[in-house]
C-alpha cells in the first residue's frame, strides 16, 4: 500500500456493512472530496473480504462483524455459566471480572494490517462498537511509530440502548469511557445529546454536533413518484413514513386514526420483509382502511428525495425513548428537503425543531386523538407550513452545512503537523482492485 505525504490520511472504523450507515458513507465522502485520503474499514456480513469506492473514499469490508443476539444455544450456555459460577463462588470464592467487548481482539486483529500500512493522522470511530477497535489501533500505531488523533462519533446515546445483553451492555459502557478519555474531539448527532454525552463521559471539552442531514448532491428524478405508486390522484390526502418500522417507530398511532380520518392515505416505505408491517397492514384491514394503506419497497437513496415529494406529509410518529428525545433522525432532512410539512411526536429535540421552523405540527406520542388533530391542521394549510422552508432552512437541514464543520473538526486535528487537504480526487494510496460508487446516494434504502 505505497503512498506519499501530500495529503492527511483519516481511517473510518465502523463495525456494520458500511452501505446501511448513511452517516459513514457521507463523512468519508465529503472528507474525501474535502482533500483528505480516506480509508474506511467495515464489517463483512459473509466473512470474507471485499472493497469499493464512495467518491474518493475507499471502504474494506473486513471479518469483523459481531454479535449479542441470544440464541437458544447461547441462552443455554449462559445459564451453565451462571449456574457453573454461583455454586464454584459458593466453594471457592473469586474476583470480580469486568466483560470483554464481544469479538474485539478478532476485529483489533483483521484490522491493523491496515491501519499500520495507511498511517493515519485522524482514526474516525463511528459509534460506541468501533471505539474500543479504534483506541487499540490507535495505540498499536503508536508503538509503531505514527501518532494519531482519535474522533469518536456517538451516533447515539449508549445508555438509552436495550438491544444488548447485559455483559455485552457493561464491557461497550466500560470501553466507551476509556475511549473517551484518550480522544481528541467527540461528535453528536443533536444539541440535545451533547450535554448528555459531556456529563456521562466527564468529557474536558464540549462535543461537536454534525447531524445526519441529507446529501443533496447527486440526487435524481425517481424513475416513478410515490402517488403514483399508491395508485393515487393529485389532491387525494397522501401521507407517508419512510424508514425502519418497529413498535417503538409508533407507526400504529397513525394506522389507528386513519378510521377518524376520511379520504387519508398512508404510505409506508420499508423493507418488505420486516416483520413489523405484515400486523399493521392487517391492524389496518380490520379497522376497515386497509385500501389506504399503501406498503412501498425502498428506493435508491439519490432518488428518495424527488420519490417522497408527490405525498402531502412526512411522518415521525416515535414514541418516547432515551435516544429518540435527542435526536434529529435523517429523514427529518429529507422530508424538508421534499418540500413536506412534517409531523412529529413530542419527542423532545425534533418536536423543538418543527416549533422552531414552523414545518409542521407536533402531536402527544402514542395518542391518536392527538395525532388526528395536528394532521387535520396541517392537511387543511399544507402551502403554510411548506413556507417555512426558506432556502436558508433548507441549507441548515443539508449534508453540505454539516460537512462545514466536520472538515473544520479535522482540519484543526492536524494543523499543528501543517498538512493541508488537497481536493484532487486522487490517491495517496493503494488498495488492490475496487469498485466504483459515484457517492453516498447510490444505495437503496
Amino acid at each position: 500500500m505505497p503512498m506519499s505525504s501530500l495529503k492527511p490520511r483519516a481511517l473510518m472504523i465502523v463495525r456494520n456493512s458500511v452501505t446501511e450507515d448513511s452517516r459513514v458513507l457521507k463523512s468519508a465522502w465529503s472528507l474525501a472530496e474535502g482533500g483528505w485520503d480516506v480509508l474506511v474499514l467495515g464489517a463483512s456480513s459473509d466473512g470474507g473480504v471485499d472493497q469499493f469506492t464512495v467518491g474518493a473514499a475507499v471502504v474494506a469490508r473486513v471479518p469483523a462483524k459481531f454479535t449479542v443476539r441470544m440464541t437458544i444455544i447461547r441462552r443455554l450456555g449462559r445459564k451453565y455459566r451462571y449456574l457453573k459460577g454461583k455454586y464454584a463462588r459458593k466453594f471457592f470464592p473469586v474476583p470480580n471480572s469486568t466483560p470483554a467487548v464481544p469479538g474485539l481482539s478478532r476485529a483489533v486483529g483483521v484490522m491493523s494490517p491496515y491501519a499500520l500500512a495507511f498511517k493515519p493522522h485522524v482514526i474516525h470511530a463511528h459509534d460506541y462498537t468501533a471505539l474500543p477497535i479504534a483506541s487499540a489501533l490507535q495505540e498499536r500505531l503508536r508503538v509503531a511509530g505514527t501518532n494519531s488523533k482519535l474522533i469518536y462519533d456517538a451516533h447515539e446515546y449508549l445508555q438509552g440502548v436495550h438491544h444488548l445483553t447485559p455483559s455485552a451492555h457493561t464491557a461497550f459502557t466500560n470501553a466507551e469511557k476509556e475511549g473517551a478519555a484518550k480522544s481528541d474531539a467527540v461528535l453528536v448527532v443533536s444539541e440535545e445529546m451533547g450535554p448528555l454525552i459531556r456529563d456521562y463521559l466527564s468529557l474536558p471539552f464540549a462535543p461537536i454536533v454534525v447531524a445526519n442531514d441529507p446529501v443533496v448532491e447527486g440526487r435524481r428524478d425517481s424513475l416513478v413518484d410515490l402517488r403514483s405508486a399508491c395508485g393515487l390522484e393529485p389532491g387525494v390526502p397522501l401521507m407517508v413514513y419512510s424508514g425502519a418500522v418497529a413498535p417503538q417507530r409508533g407507526l400504529s398511532t397513525v394506522v389507528e386514526a386513519l378510521p377518524s380520518m376520511p379520504g387519508v392515505h398512508l404510505a409506508i416505505i420499508a423493507q418488505i420483509s420486516n416483520p413489523h408491517v405484515p400486523p399493521l397492514v392487517e391492524a389496518a384491514h380490520k379497522m376497515g382502511v386497509g385500501d389506504r394503506v399503501h406498503v412501498l419497497p425502498y428506493v435508491p437513496n439519490a432518488e428518495l428525495v424527488s420519490y417522497l415529494s408527490t405525498a402531502d406529509v412526512g411522518l415521525i410518529p416515535i414514541l418516547h425513548r432515551p435516544n429518540h428525545e435527542i435526536s434529529l433522525i435523517t429523514k427529518f432532512g429529507e422530508y424538508a428537503q421534499a418540500n413536506l410539512p412534517i409531523l412529529v411526536s413530542d419527542v423532545r429535540t425534533m418536536a423543538a425543531e418543527v416549533r422552531r421552523i414552523g414545518n409542521g405540527e407536533v402531536f402527544i406520542a402514542d395518542d391518536s386523538v392527538s395525532f388526528i388533530d395536528a394532521a387535520n391542521k396541517v392537511l387543511g394549510d399544507l402551502a403554510k407550513y411548506r413556507a417555512a422552508y426558506t432556502p436558508e432552512v433548507l441549507y441548515s437541514r443539508s449534508w453540505a452545512r454539516q460537512a462545514e464543520v466536520l472538515l473544520n473538526v479535522y482540519a484543526n486535528l492536524v494543523a499543528d503537523a501543517g498538512l493541508t487537504a488537497i481536493a484532487d480526487g486522487a490517491h495517496d494510496f493503494v488498495l488492490g482492485d475496487v469498485k466504483p460508487l459515484s457517492g453516498p446516494n447510490e444505495f437503496v434504502r
